[in-house]
């Protein structure tokens, strides 16, 4: 093989390493509703990472740990969404409360019937921060108006089997 051929190879193969980095970044289609979702609330999604999970919600489900938290940090009645499966995607975005601007966020859209209904956020590449936060940053604590050990207790007597 000559240096021309080589020359050649070598550069049809970066060009296909780049269009291959440039593919993994792309929103596939079926998530363009959650990825409106989230520009409409000023974040800059960089990324899909794919479906974290799926699930039936139940009152069991939200009486449990981490769920019971998952779930008193969103807006919406959650008892309209009761036996229904809840699917929630990954993505990545920056210009989120958690972070400065160009900081990326983990964040967790909750989506039911293909249409997200909320979702939870978590600081990307944090293993030692401890907590939850709502899609748009904010604690349990900010959310609800009194202490965790009453808004618990409350919660436990409304969804507890």
């Amino acid at each position: 093989m000559g240096v021309n051929s080589l020359k050649a190879l070598m550069s049809i193969l970066v060009l296909v390493l780049l269009m291959g980095c440039a593919e993994s970044s792309k929103i596939p289609g079926e998530q363009s509703v959650n990825e409106s979702f989230l520009k409409n609330k000023g974040f800059d999604v960089i990324s899909y990472e794919g479906r974290a999970e799926s699930y039936v919600l139940t009152k069991q489900k939200v009486s449990d740990l981490p769920y019971m938290l998952y779930w008193g940090l969103q807006s919406v009645d959650l008892s309209k969404y009761f036996g229904k499966t809840i699917n929630v995607e990954k993505f990545i975005v920056k210009n989120h409360p958690l972070r400065q601007a160009e900081a990326e966020v983990d964040v967790y859209v909750y989506e039911v019937d293909r249409q997200p209904i909320g979702g939870t956020s978590y600081p990307h590449g944090e293993t030692s921060v401890g907590g939850y936060w709502s899609l748009e940053g904010k604690t349990l604590e900010e959310l609800q108006d009194k202490p965790f050990q009453e808004w618990q207790k409350e919660w436990m007597n409304k969804y507890k089997d």
